[in-house]
């Protein structure tokens, strides 16, 4: 049986989370401008729609109770917009 996640510990996920992508922003937008990628326990776990989308199920499956950040990284092209997701 799975457990709930609290509030205090979903804080400090949120907050390794935050303090992750704030260190590797710039590394982030270099290598991979305009793609959505999934970080989880600090690392980039997956990159584009398909292996994100197969990464989230997998993760659902597997019972984890909180899934990765998703972040579609800005790119410096006018025309593509970057947002969290």
């Amino acid at each position: 049986m799975q457990k709930d996640v609290s509030v205090e510990e979903l804080a400090q996920i949120l907050q390794q989370d935050d303090d992750w992508l704030a260190e590797h922003y710039q590394e982030l937008t270099e290598k991979y401008p305009g793609q959505i990628v999934a970080i989880d326990k600090g690392e980039i776990v997956a990159v584009g729609d398909e292996e994100v989308e197969l990464y989230c199920s997998s993760s659902r499956q597997q019972g984890h109770l909180v899934g990765p950040l998703l972040l579609e990284v800005p790119s410096p092209n006018p025309n593509v917009h970057g947002f969290l997701l």
